[in-house]
Parts: C-alpha cells; structure tokens; sequence
C-alpha cells in the first residue's frame, strides 16, 4: 500500500507531464480499440455473408470445380431426387438445396447484357441465402412462378427493367443447342452477391432443368449443417453418404434418360450425357479462400498499425520516466542513503509506470469502447457502388463488434506495456550510486 502511495505521489508531482503520458497512453488504446472492434465487426460480416451465399458446404458433380468459371452445365450432378434424399436424411445436415448455374446473354428494350442466372429452389434457397429480405422492389419468387425471375438491382437499371418485363436470356443447352428463355420479371433484389446484382437473374430451378435440358439433374447442391465452423466434418459425413448412392439399372434417372448419350440438336452426331458419377465436395472456407487470404493480409497491416501506437506510446513513457529519474536524482540518493535497496527504488518507478498506465489505458479503452459502440450500432456506410468494386459477397454498411474480452486484453496489454517501458528509467535508478547520486544538482 505505502509503495502504491509513493507511486500515486511521484505521478502527480508534474500533473503537466503526467497529463501528456497518459494521453499519449489513452489515445493509443483507444485507436486499438476502434482498430480491433472495426475489423472484428467486418470480419464477422463477411464470413457471415461468404457462408449465406455459400453455404457450409458446396456439392458439384466430378470435375466441375476446376471449370466452374466457366460455368459448365454439362458436367451436372443426375439423380437429383435421390440425392437430395439422401442428402436430408444425412445427420449433421440442417438443410440442402440444388441449384444450375449458367451463363447467358440478358437481353431487353434492345439493349444486351452478359450475365450470371441461377435456376434455384425458391423456398430452400430463400432460407440458405436469406434472398427474400434482398428484394428491393416487387416480390420473392415463388414455386409458382413458372418462368418468372428474379433481377439484380444494377442489371435491372441498366436495362431499365422494372416488374412485369419480360426478359429474353439466351444461352446454350447442357447439350450445346442455342436456346432462348422469356422471363417475367416479378421483382428487383440486392442480394451483395456481385454476381447476381451487377448482371444477373434468379429462376426457378424446374425452369432451368426444362430449357437446359437437365431433368432431375443440378450443377450445384448447397448444404448447411449445424455449425459453420464444422463444415470439414460435415464434408466428410455427406461424402460418405453420397457414396453409397448406387444408379438406377440402365443408367437413367427418374424422370429422364439425363445419362444416356443424346443426339445434339444441331448435328448428327451423339455426345455425352452432361450427368457425371461421383460427388466432389468443398466447405465455404475452401470456396472463399481468396477472401479469408485478404483478410488475413489486412490483419497483418493492422498489426503494424497496432505496433506504430505501441511504441509511440511507450517512447512517450520511457521519456516521462527518464525525466522524472533525473530530476528526483538527489532524492534517489536519500532514499538510498538511508538503506533503501535498489529493489525498492525499482519497484518505486515501476509503480510509477504502472500507475500511467493503468490510468491512460482506463480512459483509451473507456473512449474506444464508446466509438466502437456507436459504430456498432449505426454502422458505417462505405457507399451503395461497394459491391461493383469488389468481387465478394459483402455488404455496403460495415458494423463493429465490441466484446468485453476484448476491451479486457487491450486494458491489460495497456498497462504491460507501460510497465516495459518503464523499465530501463527503473533499473537506471535502482543502480544510482548514493554518493554520486547526492551531489547531483
């Protein structure tokens, strides 16, 4: 209690420099606490909105990984029903939907666009992808929405749709016939996919399957278990479980020959049926890797950042130290004098220290926990043309994310590092020699 005191008592000798060193200590904690509460709060976001458009894990015929920029609709997943079946019936699956993507040439008003459409199951995917909340204007679809679709809000403006246009895609078959698909437009969306919102379009899935000549069959099946951050053993279990889905005999499925070899419409001789055997499967992490590889380069840019309000903090207590060690010199040597040991004087300026720090880290984490809580809760808006500038699912309002663990490692880490800092100017002091020290003036 008495070297508390004696700490308290150095600290305000000089309430001007004190006063200094702990703002320096206070601003730095606080530009930490913004700092980490920001990119906490945007993290969270993003690897929240990867796993709504992603799902935990992705579900593709074999080889379709590796063409997927192309978006390939003849390498697709046959058996659709049966799959999907099993699929339900596997444990740790909480939900699953099938979807075909291809690619496609919009066309409105004269005007063309190339774009992104999706074939999906509306009422599934809408609980996946959480789409009926995108919807800007018009309505969600519907199972009865037969050749209706669904707009990104950008291809839209663009065209100049509105609801209750028809839209004209036109794209190829899985079996590499040209073919057109009218379109009724029941409603806009913003669904921060990039993707979709910048030159896309949502249709029903049976749709796809009739104009792409895919019954029963699907490019993609998205699944969601119980845990994202369990997406690898879940991996794992619906793998197995695929595994023991055997073909029907005669390779067909249920509801068309989608695995036997067809004529092509334009030519006279057969091809492949775009229906593969066999699943390869990959979880949200593996499909987002360049994303989370951002992240993780701009976490370590933080960390200098982090770094640079460290030291500058601590340059700042050291200094207040140093000054205070040689302006107490004579004093030093008193206390020495009169048998004080070394470790005493040590522990005296270390007190000292600790003291700034743990008044500057009180009032920085207080101010940035106060910032970080606005920002929680009124978000930051970095402007409605975000999804055009970069390619990944993320929203245009950024939260931050303030825990009580974190505000507790920052307050600690606070006063740590004074205490550090404070230690050349202690052990400087403690080695005073009391002769010496006594005739300093």
């Amino acid at each position: 209690m008495n070297n508390l005191k004696l700490a308290v008592r150095g600290v305000t000798r000089n309430k001007r420099r004190t006063l200094i060193t702990v703002s320096a200590i206070a601003i730095a904690l606080a530009t930490i606490v913004v700092i980490n509460s920001f990119i906490a709060g945007t993290d969270r976001q993003i690897n929240d909105k990867a796993v709504e458009t992603t799902g935990h894990l992705q579900l593709y015929a074999l080889g379709y990984y590796d063409e997927r920029r192309t978006l390939p609709t003849d390498i697709a997943i046959g058996h659709l029903s049966r799959v999907m079946e099993t699929l339900r019936a596997t444990d740790g699956v909480a939900d699953a939907t099938a979807q075909i993507t291809f690619g496609g040439l919009a066309t409105f008003g004269g005007q063309e666009i190339g774009g992104v459409f999706i074939g999906l199951e509306p009422e599934a995917a809408g609980r996946i992808q959480n789409l009926a909340d995108r919807v800007t204007q018009g309505r969600y679809l519907s199972d009865s929405d037969t050749d209706g679709c669904l707009v990104g809000y950008h291809m839209a403006e663009l065209l100049g749709l509105k609801p209750g246009d028809v839209l004209t895609v036109v794209t190829r078959t899985a079996y590499g016939a040209l073919t057109a698909i009218d379109l009724t437009v029941v409603g806009l969306a913003a669904t921060t996919n990039p993707m979709i919102d910048e030159g896309g379009a949502l249709m029903l899935l049976a749709d796809a399957q009739a104009y792409l000549e895919l019954p029963d069959a699907a490019t993609t099946i998205i699944v969601n278990g119980e845990d994202p951050l369990k997406s690898g053993a879940l991996k794992d279990k619906v793998l197995a479980a695929l595994a023991a889905i055997t073909p029907p005999e005669g390779g067909g499925s249920s509801e068309g020959p989608v695995t036997e070899p067809t004529a092509a419409a334009d030519s006279n001789e057969t091809v492949e049926s775009p229906t593969r055997e066999g699943f390869e499967a990959y979880t949200w992490q593996e499909l987002n890797q360049v994303m989370l590889d951002m992240i993780q380069m701009r976490q370590k840019m933080m960390d200098i950042i982090r770094a640079i309000m460290i030291v500058l903090a601590m340059a700042m207590i050291a200094n207040t130290m140093l000054t205070n060690v040689f302006e107490r010199t004579r004093e030093i040597g008193v206390l020495l004098a009169m048998g004080a040991k070394g470790r005493q004087v040590l522990m005296l300026f270390i007190g000292e220290a600790a003291v700034l720090g743990f008044i500057g880290s009180a009032v920085g984490v207080a101010f940035g926990a106060a910032i970080g809580l606005v920002m929680q809760n009124i978000g930051i808006s970095l402007g409605e043309g975000l999804t055009t500038l970069v390619n990944i699912p993320i929203d245009n309002v950024f939260y931050a994310l303030v825990t009580p663990e974190m505000l507790a490692r920052a307050f600690a880490s606070g006063i740590i590092v004074s205490v550090i800092a404070g230690l050349y100017p202690a052990t400087k002091a403690a080695r005073m020699q009391p002769t010496r020290a006594l005739r300093f003036i």
